[in-house]
């Protein structure tokens, strides 16, 4: 080929093209060129990130009630699957998070995200019309811990700005040099997140973190037994129970050796009478929306009526301490005997020390 025949190459001064190219991107910012925003990347926060379209997360929401959504760890590295509940209540500018899960811990290297902070506010949920429940996190949140148990606590982390409240029965249950033994992380060899519960009392009623006069309508109940820091949540708007780990159907209820099976009895008759009273009061009132109160537990039962849940559960306690229910294995759990226990049809099942057994029988 001759010099004569080689193209020619237009050239233009590097400035001209620059130039250009901005203004074609600052007029036209989806040019895939130069696209203008990228002038201003940055790593968002969680409060300023974007509503994401996610395909991968560690949760999943669902809408149980008008205003609460059930949020479950489907996933998590513990076999856990941890209920987490979230109340919007936008008139007192509030999000109600009631126990944290295992902090997006997730069997899934894939997931997106794993901050249920930053899932609940920029994840769209198809149950709150495809938006988040919390967008841009433009509403202060108050936490309730059902109890310390590591599975309910590890997403405190979030939330360490937030108000955290925790049942005020037995402070020294909490107290910093034993709730990582008490939380059962040690026995996982875990960390739990370092944080400072508001201890309630029986009977506290929640109000609004900005507008402290305004009530939620919420109240905090003390249920020790589970554990003795065991704390249930009742929505009186919606008639709707949280009893965290107290009980719940088609899984074992478990009792670590801090456990009362005592107690536990106490609780759940104080809880059904304070359910009957209040069943009693929606069937009189003919504008009642609803006609009874509902539960929800920490794992397996949501929005499932609660008196038949709760004398049920009774019951299958009632057949284990008289002895009417075989034991089904033994196993060592920290250090102490336990003893496993199936109701026939597998709605109700026990795993609890034989020692807490003992003392209920003679007691009870």
């Amino acid at each position: 080929m001759h010099k004569s025949q080689t193209p020619t190459l237009i050239t233009w001064p590097w400035s001209f093209t620059f130039l250009s190219v901005l203004a074609v991107s600052f007029l036209w910012p989806s040019f895939p060129i130069f696209p203008f925003t990228l002038l201003h990347s940055a790593t968002p926060s969680i409060r300023n990130s974007p509503r994401m379209a996610i395909t991968k997360s560690a949760f999943q929401a669902t809408r149980i009630t008008p205003s609460t959504f059930l949020v479950k760890e489907h996933n998590d590295i513990f076999s856990e699957r941890p209920h987490i509940y979230v109340k919007v209540i936008p008139s007192a500018g509030t999000v109600l998070v009631i126990d944290t899960g295992t902090g997006g811990k997730s069997n899934d290297n894939d997931v997106e995200v794993t901050s249920l902070r930053q899932f609940i506010e920029t994840v769209e949920v198809a149950d709150n019309d495809h938006r988040p429940l919390n967008e841009g996190g433009k509403m202060k949140y108050v936490v309730v811990t059902t109890h310390c148990h590591y599975d309910h606590i590890l997403g405190l982390e979030d939330f360490a700005d937030s108000v955290i409240l925790a049942s005020g029965h037995s402070k020294a249950f909490l107290s910093p040099d034993r709730i990582q033994e008490h939380s059962l992380a040690n026995a996982l060899n875990i960390k739990i997140p370092q944080y400072t519960p508001k201890f309630v009392p029986h009977g506290h009623v929640i109000t609004s973190p900005t507008h402290p006069r305004t009530s939620l309508n919420i109240t905090l109940l003390h249920t020790p037994g589970h554990t003795p820091d065991s704390l249930a949540i009742y929505d009186v708007n919606e008639m709707m129970l949280f009893v965290g780990d107290s009980f719940y159907e088609h899984d074992e209820i478990i009792f670590p050796s801090e456990g009362s099976i005592v107690k536990w009895f106490e609780s759940v008759d104080y809880l059904m009478t304070f359910v009957t009273e209040r069943n009693e009061k929606a069937q009189s009132r003919r504008d009642s929306r609803a006609e009874e109160v509902l539960v929800s537990s920490g794992h397996r039962t949501a929005a499932q009526p609660a008196m038949q849940v709760l004398s049920g559960t009774k019951a299958f306690m009632e057949d284990v301490i008289q002895g009417r229910e075989s034991i089904k294995g033994r196993l060592k759990v920290r250090g102490e005997v336990n003893l496993v226990y199936e109701q026939a049809g597998g709605r109700f099942s026990l795993r609890c020390p034989e020692r807490l057994i003992k003392e209920s029988r003679r007691r009870i």
